[in-house]
């Protein structure tokens, strides 16, 4: 059966409409970059490459005074990135949330936007004081942060100035000192001269265990990685 040829030009009107308000979701790409490079990328706990690195998105997850319908980001995004001999840095990549209504109003939620398509970490060495060098200034007890880092004692007397700055990856380890639990990293610990065992613990990671000779008057800085367990 032949059709109408009013038919179908109604029907490429037809077609050509609800191909307009289908809404074109075009990718944008998001871009990490270090100095140094070669940074570990952790998003949301999961590890996604180095830097620099570029990974592709919906367009509409990027900041701007709306979003395209049905392609909206719905859940914030933490990124996490860390080197060997540097501090590792943390950052909520998201803003958010936000509510969408939709324009019949039967229908409501939230989203959340990338704040930037760029981000630039600028990483901060860890410095590796020697053993015997004096340090810069005296350990604070607990209680008194010093430079952004929990600070922790272990029954040294007035005298005696020696610490130990802790770092670690991933942050937040335990710290035990002698079996003693003296706290969670980033820390500094103030300890006696003398030998003692250090052991770093973190959920779902080998423990790190070092035999350390701390001398008086002295500060060292530790910066244990803590491997997946298998």
């Amino acid at each position: 059966m032949r059709v109408p040829r009013m038919f179908r030009f109604v029907a490429l009107i037809a077609l050509s409409a609800f191909a307009a308000f289908v809404p074109q979701v075009h990718a944008g790409s998001l871009t990490i970059t270090s100095t140094p490079p070669g940074a570990t990328i952790e998003i949301d706990g999961a590890a996604i490459g180095v830097t620099p690195y570029t990974i592709d998105y919906p367009s509409s997850y990027f900041h701007k005074p709306h979003t395209v319908f049905g392609s909206r980001l719905e859940h914030a995004l933490t990124l996490r990135i860390y080197k060997d001999g540097y501090s590792a840095q943390q950052l909520k990549l998201t803003e958010g949330p936000l509510p969408w209504l939709s324009l019949t109003g039967r229908h409501e939620g939230s989203y959340f936007l990338l704040k930037a398509d760029h981000f630039d970490f600028r990483l901060e060495a860890v410095s590796e004081a020697k053993v015997g060098a004096s340090p810069s200034k005296k350990a604070a007890p607990i209680g008194e942060p010093a430079s952004g880092l929990t600070t922790a004692s272990l029954d040294v007397s007035h005298t005696e100035t020696s610490s130990v700055v802790f770092t670690s990856e991933p942050i937040g380890a335990e710290i035990y000192i002698d079996g003693k639990f003296v706290g969670q990293t980033p820390a500094t610990i103030a300890m006696p001269p003398g030998s003692h065992v250090v052991v770093v613990k973190a959920s779902g990671r080998k423990d790190w265990q070092r035999d350390l000779d701390v001398l008086k008057n002295s500060q060292v800085a530790l910066h244990p990685v803590l491997e997946l367990r298998p």
